[in-house]
């Protein structure tokens, strides 16, 4: 039976890095006692992801990171027609993006976490009972936790979040299928010095992206799309066409067939927090339960500002009476700041496409916009 534990500050629930971040930075309060936990059955598959630079000055605790994570340093993007020979790049002086495994992120924001000596637990069962004016009631196989209020990372059971008040699904026109296909090895490309992103914004001639990320030991190949679009064209065909894309090119060197039988998918809710509410009855929404992805698909910066920006948020409401009510100016501070870079490129795509490939200024303006949030308007 269950234990009862005193009652906690906050419990932070996911295994995104930016539940680690968000547990370190809350641990650094002498007086907020914090515990991280995972939730049973989540699982993200190992990937590439792009990292803004600026992801190491969130904080003094990331900095340090630059130097541990095994990166791949890029210096701007290569927009490839699906009618070769068109083609323009943008290559910048120094690194715009870094190239990192998912997993040594994740596996980098816990290390960070245990130096701040945070509480972590990997329940084979967690269940939300109920919420009061107190807090949450929580059972794990071990324990029975009391916290006065939840940061959530990841996905929780319908019925759970039906009671913590979460929305209870993403809209189609916010959920994109993004399909990865890892192809191990470095004989699929030349990188050359300060090697660019190979990018096309058009396949399928339905504005779905396709990227070729130069991992330090493979490449990865990775196409995006609307879920709405599933029924006019699968995953594998839309991987079919970048893969001829980039030989059409030659930019994928491959001799022999590309194995598509490796490819997974999974579905993100790409700037989706700008469609939902990320306040909910004494929870902070951040992270990928928040839908704290840029509309170009990355992954690891916005969602830690995510987290950074709850946990300025909690430290000041949980000095408040009224806890709820403090939480409110959370969706004010991200709103004013991160809402912006999750929009991405805020032209009509189809009528810029002609001019990326024929206007140098343009194919760097768009390139800054998918790499560093800035507006294409200036």
């Amino acid at each position: 039976m269950a234990k009862p534990e005193p009652q906690l500050d906050v419990l932070v629930l996911g295994e995104h890095p930016a539940a680690y971040f968000a547990a370190a930075l809350l641990r650094q309060n002498a007086k907020i006692s914090v515990l991280h936990s995972t939730i049973p059955d989540e699982a993200q598959p190992d990937r590439l992801v792009i990292i803004n630079p600026e992801f190491f000055k969130l904080h003094p605790l990331l900095e340090p990171l630059r130097r541990k994570l095994d990166v791949v340093s890029t210096y701007g993007l290569q927009f490839l027609s699906p009618d070769p020979p068109t083609r323009s790049e943008y290559r910048h002086k120094s690194a715009m993006a870094y190239v990192a495994s998912y997993k040594a992120v994740r596996e980098c924001l816990v290390s960070v976490a245990e130096a701040q000596k945070v509480e972590m637990i990997r329940p084979k069962s967690l269940v939300i009972h109920r919420l009061d004016e107190k807090g949450a009631q929580i059972s794990t196989a071990k324990a029975m936790l009391r916290p006065k209020m939840l940061i959530v990372c990841g996905s929780l059971p319908e019925a759970q979040q039906k009671l913590l008040g979460l929305p209870e699904a993403w809209g189609p026109d916010v959920v994109h299928r993004y399909s990865i296909l890892k192809l191990q090895g470095t004989k699929w490309m030349d990188l050359g010095n300060r090697p660019v992103i190979p990018m096309c914004l058009n396949l399928q001639e339905m504005l779905a992206w396709g990227w070729a990320m130069p991992g330090s030991r493979c490449v990865q190949l990775s196409v995006v799309q609307p879920v709405e679009s599933l029924s006019r064209i699968r995953p594998n065909e839309l991987m079919g066409q970048w893969i001829d894309v980039l030989k059409s090119h030659n930019v994928l060197i491959a001799k022999n067939d590309v194995p598509m039988d490796a490819m997974i998918s999974l579905d993100l809710p790409l700037a989706g927090a700008l469609a939902h509410e990320g306040v909910a009855n004494r929870t902070l929404l951040v992270g990928p339960a928040g839908g704290f992805y840029s509309a170009c698909g990355e992954d690891i910066y916005p969602n830690c500002w995510s987290a950074r920006f709850a946990v300025e948020v909690i430290k000041k409401a949980l000095r408040e009476t009224h806890l709820q009510d403090a939480l409110s100016p959370y969706r004010q501070q991200w709103r004013t700041t991160l809402g912006d870079y999750l929009r991405g490129p805020q032209q009509n795509l189809r009528f810029l496409l002609p001019m990326v490939y024929r206007n140098p200024k343009m194919t760097a303006r768009l390139t800054e916009a998918i790499l560093t949030g800035k507006s294409v308007v200036r």
